[in-house]
């Protein structure tokens, strides 16, 4: 009776000491996955790139919601959905980048960097249902 006991405990011990150790080998693989992340496409730009990079994706963004109706039938069409996502997500990679590099010169206006012509599509987008800075997990 001891013995099963004592065999009980030992096989235990050695399912713990195993299951442990596979969950340190899937976190330390999760590590390593996110050091692979591709190089950024936006940290070379600087303020003026920024601002006109920023307006072409609003700008496309605005070209695909004008060729529908509602925001409804632009639901619909999948495609068209998915490229919205895809900008979006470009769109929070671009800020985040721009801001990274070059934070308050970011809010300086310039002949280059009209930020007012900025917030005023930005603003007409929103109006029309979408709102580029939830990024790619914008919902529509």
């Amino acid at each position: 009776m001891i013995r099963i006991i004592y065999a009980l405990i030992i096989s235990f011990l050695f399912f713990i000491s195993f299951g442990c150790e596979k969950k340190e080998k899937q976190s330390t693989n999760k590590t390593q996955k996110n050091l692979k992340k591709p190089l950024d496409n936006y940290s070379k730009l600087d303020v003026c790139g920024c601002n006109k990079e920023a307006m072409g994706i609003i700008d496309l963004a605005r070209e695909i919601r004008d060729t529908f109706q509602s925001i409804g039938e632009l639901k619909k069409q999948k495609q068209s959905v998915k490229e919205i996502q895809g900008l979006a997500s470009d769109y929070t990679k671009l800020l985040n980048s721009c801001f990274n590099r070059h934070a308050s010169k970011m809010f300086i206006p310039s002949d280059c960097n009209n930020l007012k012509l900025l917030d005023q599509k930005k603003s007409e987008l929103i109006d029309l249902g979408i709102q580029l800075e939830q990024g790619g997990k914008i919902k529509l």
